[in-house]
């Protein structure tokens, strides 16, 4: 039986280590497909704007015909609105699916890890200070933001007949991962001189199990 869906219907996704979704505390599985999973990962993602239907279908069909990749548009919303509960008309959709344009609803009820990441990002590069590496507040954020990060992003995940959606995945992965390393030295090298040696360990393990070959954090 498919969730049923209210005012007060929440969604949650993880795309840290590995794809999950959550509608009401109740995890959501049935996707269709591979293409489905990515279509919604990359509708969440980049949700602050629309997305005319022709890029998207360029985007996860690029070696079919137009009027074919448009038709599997098609079918990957409307296997997404099902799994999401989006068919209840009473509802507020989390898609919002017009003739030319495609976007996740901004004013839907979601909590997304990577989105949270980006946010304590945000904040401490709008926090200026001549020493980020002493300031306590900016620490604390790389806290909450590394709790957040359990693997780099969508780690596995890979659509090999979308090249310009495993682009824009190794731009994001990248992107994720670098905050991460950069967390991660300033917090070892925060608890290192404090003398809290076995806070500094944790976080240069984590360094190794994220870059095995990086000196510094074997250092």
């Amino acid at each position: 039986m498919e969730p049923q869906k209210d005012a007060t219907t929440s969604l949650k996704v993880t795309l840290f280590a590995s794809f999950q979704v959550w509608l009401n505390g109740i995890s959501i599985t049935d996707f269709a497909t591979n293409k489905a999973r990515a279509l919604l990962v990359y509708l969440v993602v980049e949700r602050q704007q629309p997305h005319r239907r022709e890029q998207l279908a360029a985007m996860f069909w690029p070696d079919q015909p137009d009027a074919r990749a448009r038709k599997s548009l098609q079918q990957a919303l409307t296997h997404l609105r099902q799994a999401l509960g989006d068919d209840d008309q009473n509802a507020t959709p989390f898609l919002l699916v017009e003739r030319q344009d495609v976007q996740f609803n901004p004013q839907a009820d979601l909590w997304l890890d990577v989105a949270q990441f980006a946010e304590l990002v945000a904040a401490n590069e709008r926090h200026h200070h001549r020493q980020p590496a002493q300031c306590l507040p900016c620490l604390r954020r790389l806290e909450t933001m590394l709790a957040l990060y359990d693997a780099d992003f969508l780690a596995g995940f890979s659509l090999h007949d979308s090249m310009p959606f495993e682009k824009w995945l190794l731009l994001k992965r990248e992107w994720f991962h670098c905050q991460a390393m950069e967390a991660l030295g300033y917090l070892a090298d925060f608890y290192e001189r404090r003398g809290e040696f076995a806070s500094a360990r944790r976080y240069a393990q984590k360094m190794v199990h994220l870059e095995p070959w990086c000196e510094e954090a074997h250092r």
